[in-house]
């Protein structure tokens, strides 16, 4: 069918259509979808003239359907349900989607939302296949965001992105085993005199630490400028170096690996986290889904 064809089609008469080859009857039929009489059958006319067919004919006291109208009666039970769906969208199930979702995320943003994300994948959505890439400060000026579903970025993007605050999280500074510090509490002046190893998953990048504390007239001592978290934690049980990272995962670390860890001076302040995406996706229902799902991993559970 062409395209001058198809405009040609008034679809308004689907419904009369549908209300005729099921009830067989005029005056029925317009009860049916609260016509007139006299509009239901002209209704019927303009049918029969359109679709070059009688569609009902007397069969004695009643109407029988032609076999053009017995196979439009079957077509229209399959096809006015998918228009309802196209109009109206179609509803999301998780359990039966199947897609792909990019996710652009730093080492330690990994660490926090991937695992729990893939858990709730793997049990509400099993379809669903997850890749996380490298998140840097520049990434919203790429294409590539276009095809990427949600960024977890610890800074401010253009305003014509949506963003949603997420999380927040304080520093924590990790000690290495052969570090030994007296105190229960960490001053300026005992975080300055330790050195430091920097994770910068940035190239030639100033870390988010470094930065506050230049801004804050100060300067750490750098002993080891690492791109992994994982080298730098291996990295504490034989030195006497100092690792600052968020706290979300600094518990975990010192507990696993026996080492002591301080909050960090003031000065160095809590670590915020957005996720950031592009506007096409707004209204898409698998990331509606996907954007409802993070925030679940953050948001805090009842209490008993």
């Amino acid at each position: 069918m062409s395209k001058v064809q198809f405009r040609n089609i008034d679809l308004n008469l689907l419904i009369p259509l549908k209300a005729l080859l099921h009830e067989r009857n005029v005056t029925r039929a317009a009860e049916r979808i609260h016509l007139s009489q006299s509009a239901m059958s002209r209704a019927l006319d303009r049918l029969r003239s359109e679709l070059g067919d009688e569609l009902l004919v007397r069969v004695g006291r009643k109407y029988e359907l032609t076999p053009r109208g017995s196979e439009l009666l079957d077509e229209l039970a399959q096809v006015m349900p998918r228009l309802a769906r196209l109009w109206a969208g179609e509803t999301f199930s998780p359990a039966q989607s199947e897609g792909h979702i990019r996710l652009a995320m730093n080492d330690y943003a990994t660490s926090v939302v991937l695992a729990p994300l893939a858990e709730i994948c793997g049990r509400l959505a099993p379809g669903i296949t997850l890749e996380a890439v490298p998140w840097h400060e520049r990434f919203h000026e790429e294409s590539g965001l276009v095809t990427t579903h949600l960024i977890l970025s610890p800074l401010s993007v253009p305003s014509t992105f949506r963003v949603e605050p997420l999380f927040k999280d304080i520093f924590v500074c990790v000690l290495g085993r052969k570090l030994k510090h007296p105190k229960t509490s960490l001053t300026m002046k005992d975080y300055l005199s330790f050195r430091h190893i920097s994770v910068e998953t940035q190239s030639n990048q100033q870390s988010l630490i470094d930065r506050s504390l230049g801004e804050a007239g100060f300067q750490r001592r750098l002993a080891v400028h690492l791109p992994y978290f994982l080298a730098a934690i291996r990295m504490l049980e034989t030195t006497d170096l100092a690792l600052t990272i968020p706290a979300r995962i600094a518990a975990p670390v010192a507990a696993l690996h026996d080492l002591v860890s301080l909050k960090a001076p003031k000065e160095i302040p809590p670590i915020r986290y957005s996720m950031v995406w592009h506007p096409r996706f707004e209204s898409d229902p698998l990331h509606m889904w996907l954007r409802e799902t993070v925030r679940q991993i953050f948001r805090p559970a009842p209490p008993l």
